[in-house]
């Protein structure tokens, strides 16, 4: 097929084919003339002015891994005004657009420059044969992200390194020991400075002990997989992704996702993580799907295959084999479900789970949800031992003329909950319904699914769900009148937050909803806890009629929002805080205390000393609570929460256009010291009062034999 370029020459255009790029000049009779043909993918720029009767134009194409790059004029084809060679990594793909422009040179003669966007989405700027800058532009469109943990340190260290900087190193110490004795002059602040720097602890490539360094592993819309270290930011390996580029048997590559593949725990010093990257050959869910592993320290694409099924759904499972793969099940368009990896063993722990493996799947546009289970295997031609038929287990069909789903939450599958009681003011205890399978849904009116404003407050109105994925029970549903999308939400725990306009008020609002387990209620024995004769070790099922009871309440809220998150620690004790993505690109942190719903206009002096605060009708923005502070993430589309193994403190990555990395501590530091402790000034401190305990206690024996001597 021959397809003609866009560009913007006058009298010249070009026409690609298959196997070369075909330049046809059109002179004032209408006459066609083929000027060149170039057997290479050639890009061209538009037309450049130069001077009243001279115009310029770039042809960029590929060859011997390098890139070409002349510079014509469009009336004059055989001269060329530049004739570059530029060595590029191969991993910037080929070009898909060059803009060049001009500059006069100290001898009149014209030079250019030369833009050009990559296939990755990388912007390179061309001169004089050498490339001037370089942006990874490919990182404003993120569409998954994924963590991994830094290699372990390894043991030993060598002699001579620690010979090499033994002087440095009692140098640096006696430069501290100034500095915090105040006794520094400017020379050794000044050098102070330089050491911290030089020796920062939040760049090194081995993993810490209190897990904040960490590798962010993103897919970017262009197939491009970048490892971004959490300490300041740096690209440690970027990789295009062969499986997510174009070729004639994939036209339209996709990536989906990217998900955690291997974690090695007990073979950590021996074995890399891996991370697995599913995309598909096509837009639709029909499409066949794509596999890529990739190995997480050096960037190395271990192995990819396209599968013979589509990818509709990627469910990661909590299962792992032997080699600390996690499994995997992927569910096609007709509706079965494939299982990953492709191992017998795999198979076999996967059986021994089938009867507890339940999913869901939503279609808005059709109103319904649906949960699933599995049977046995595929029925088909040919034996599949990974393939698994599904069968139907429940479905929920939300009438067409009333009501239209417009978001869908769950909680994550690996947050941790520290506690399921939770003590109130008269000392009672409350039981949360804590269950993995739970789905928050919200619906509006068809004639309110338009933007704010298309229909009024008697046609508008909000409804959200909680339903149990595995049996399809509603155990709560509640009406917002006059009420109207767009919705986010976030679940966690037993409660949900989501944020809505109110069309009556024309305000946003932001409703709470948290979920307690009645049927636990009775467990407040303590002669049964010591006894063992209590339940609350006994099993959940969820097929057993949960008899749970709900606390709401709503409140103002002055923003739109784009994102919604809440910080996630590694045992759950932590206080949690609301990440809330606001319209003017920012990140704002709010305690979970100001949305609970036991909050009264004045509460009792023990619903204080519990931590209720006091109702208002608003909820209140501080402006230090901005996580950003002063800085704007551009375009903000996701905030992403990963715990450090420090329980008092969370990660927080913020992408968009911008991306945004920080570190918070919701309750603050409760369980380290800061960084800028001084341990010397501690030990001077200790070394002094042992000196000071032994002279005094000398002193008070000679006093003693003095006193007992007359």
């Amino acid at each position: 097929m021959a397809v003609i370029l866009p560009s913007k020459l006058t009298g010249l255009f070009a026409v690609k084919t298959s196997t070369a790029t075909a330049f046809i000049s059109v002179s004032s009779e209408g006459k066609l003339e083929v000027v060149d043909k170039i057997m290479h993918p050639t890009f061209i720029s538009n037309a450049l002015s130069i001077s009243e009767d001279q115009q310029a134009f770039a042809l960029v194409w590929h060859g011997d891994n390098d890139i070409h790059l002349n510079v014509k004029q469009v009336h004059d084809w055989n001269s060329d005004l530049l004739k570059e060679r530029i060595k590029l990594d191969q991993q910037r793909g080929l070009v898909h657009k060059v803009f060049i422009n001009n500059y006069v040179r100290t001898d009149k003669s014209h030079g250019f420059r030369a833009l050009i966007v990559m296939e990755d989405h990388s912007l390179l700027l061309l001169q004089q044969g050498k490339v001037v800058w370089s942006r990874e532009d490919g990182l404003a469109s993120i569409i998954g992200v994924a963590t991994s943990e830094l290699p372990v340190e390894k043991e030993g260290v060598s002699v001579a390194k620690v010979e090499l900087n033994l002087f440095e190193w009692l140098k640096g110490h006696m430069l501290k020991v100034k500095g915090s004795l105040m006794l520094a002059s400017a020379e050794d602040v000044a050098a102070i400075q330089g050491m911290r720097l030089k020796s920062s602890e939040k760049s090194k490539m081995i993993r810490d002990h209190n897990g904040f360094r960490k590798l962010l592993i993103v897919l970017t819309k262009s197939g491009k997989l970048f490892a971004l270290h959490t300490g300041d930011g740096q690209i440690v390996w970027s990789l295009l992704l062969n499986s997510l580029r174009q070729t004639e048997a994939c036209e339209n590559p996709t990536g989906i996702n990217v998900f955690q593949w291997q974690v090695p725990h007990h073979h950590a010093m021996d074995e890399n993580p891996s991370v697995l990257v599913v995309g598909r050959c096509g837009t639709g869910t029909d499409a066949l799907g794509i596999f890529s592993y990739i190995d997480t320290y050096t960037g190395k694409e271990l192995k990819s295959f396209g599968l013979d099924h589509s990818v509709a759904q990627v469910i990661p499972l909590p299962l792992t084999d032997s080699t600390e793969q996690l499994l995997h099940l992927l569910i096609d368009a007709n509706g079965q479900a494939h299982l990953y990896p492709r191992a017998p063993e795999a198979v076999s722990i996967f059986q021994r789970e089938l009867s507890n493996i339940y999913w869901y799947s939503v279609e808005a546009d059709k109103g319904l949800i649906k949960g699933h289970g599995l049977k046995s295997n595929c029925a088909g031609e040919v034996a599949d031992n990974y393939c698994f038929g599904t069968r139907e287990v429940w479905s929920i069909v939300f009438p067409s003329e009333s009501e239209k789903i417009i978001s869908t939450v769950t909680r994550k599958s690996n947050e941790v909950v520290h506690t399921q009681a939770k003590v109130i003011a008269d000392q009672d205890v409350m039981y949360k319904y804590i269950s993995k399978n739970l789905l928050f849904v919200a619906t509006v009116s068809p004639k309110a699914s338009g933007d704010i404003g298309s229909a009024t407050p008697g046609e508008s109105q909000l409804v959200v769900y909680v339903i149990d994925t595995v049996t399809g029970r509603i155990l709560h549903r509640m009406t917002h009148h006059g009420s109207q999308g767009p919705v986010h939400a976030v679940f966690s725990e037993n409660w949900i937050v989501y944020h809505y306009f109110n069309l009556r008020a024309h305000r946003y609002e932001m409703t709470v909803i948290e979920i307690y387990d009645q049927s636990r209620a009775d467990n407040k024995d303590v002669l049964k806890l010591v006894l063992g004769k209590h339940n609350l070790s006994s099993p959940v099922s969820s097929y057993s009629r949960p008899e749970v009871t709900t606390k709401s309440q709503s409140y103002y809220f002055t923003h739109s929002i784009k994102a919604i998150a809440v910080t996630s620690t590694a045992k759950g004790i932590t206080s949690r805080h609301l990440l809330i993505g606001t319209i003017g690109d920012q990140v704002l942190a709010m305690d979970k205390r100001f949305f609970d719903p036991r909050r009264s206009v004045n509460p009792t002096q023990s619903e204080k000393e519990e931590g209720i605060l006091p109702l208002t009708d608003s909820l209140p923005i501080i402006p230090q609570s901005y996580v950003t502070h002063s800085l704007k993430v551009e375009g903000l589309r996701g905030i992403v929460t990963v715990p450090a193994k420090l329980e008092s403190n969370t990660l927080v990555f913020t992408y968009g256009v911008d991306l945004f990395f920080t570190r918070l501590a919701p309750s603050r530091t409760y369980d380290s010291l800061t960084e800028d402790f001084s341990y010397a000034l501690l030990l001077i401190t200790i070394v002094a009062l042992v000196v000071a305990i032994f002279v005094t206690w000398v002193l008070s024996e000679k006093k003693d034999l003095s006193d007992k001597w007359r």
